[in-house]
C-alpha cells in the first residue's frame, strides 16, 4: 500500500509541474472546445481530477460488490452451521467407556 501512496504523490508532483510548466513556459497552448479556447494548463490537472474521480467511483462500487459477497458469504456459513449442529443433535454418539481406564 506504500508503494501505491508513493505513485499517486509521484503522479500528483508530476501533473501539478507539468502544469506549472505549461503555465510559465507555454501559456499560449490552447485547445479548442464548444465553450472557447480554453489553456491546456487548465486541462491536464482537469484530465487527472476526472481520472482520479472516476476511479475512486469504480473502487467505491467494487467495495460495495465486496461487503455484498461477504454478507452473502457468511449468511451461508451460518445455515450450514444450522445444519450441522441439527445433525449433531440428531445423531448423538456416545463415546466407549473402557473398563480399566481411568476418567480424564
Amino acid at each position: 500500500m506504500k508503494l501505491a501512496h508513493w505513485v499517486f504523490l509521484l503522479a500528483s508532483l508530476g501533473v501539478a509541474g507539468a502544469s506549472l510548466y505549461l503555465y510559465v513556459a507555454l501559456p499560449f497552448l490552447e485547445v479548442p472546445t464548444p465553450w472557447g479556447p480554453w489553456p491546456l494548463y487548465y486541462l491536464l490537472p482537469g484530465a487527472y481530477a476526472l481520472g482520479f474521480l472516476v476511479g475512486g467511483l469504480y473502487a467505491l462500487a467494487m467495495g460495495w460488490g465486496a461487503f455484498a459477497e461477504r454478507r452473502a458469504l457468511l449468511r451461508e456459513v451460518r445455515r450450514l452451521q444450522g445444519e450441522v449442529n441439527a445433525l449433531k443433535r440428531e445423531r448423538i454418539e456416545e463415546i466407549p467407556k473402557i473398563p480399566d481406564r481411568e476418567e480424564a
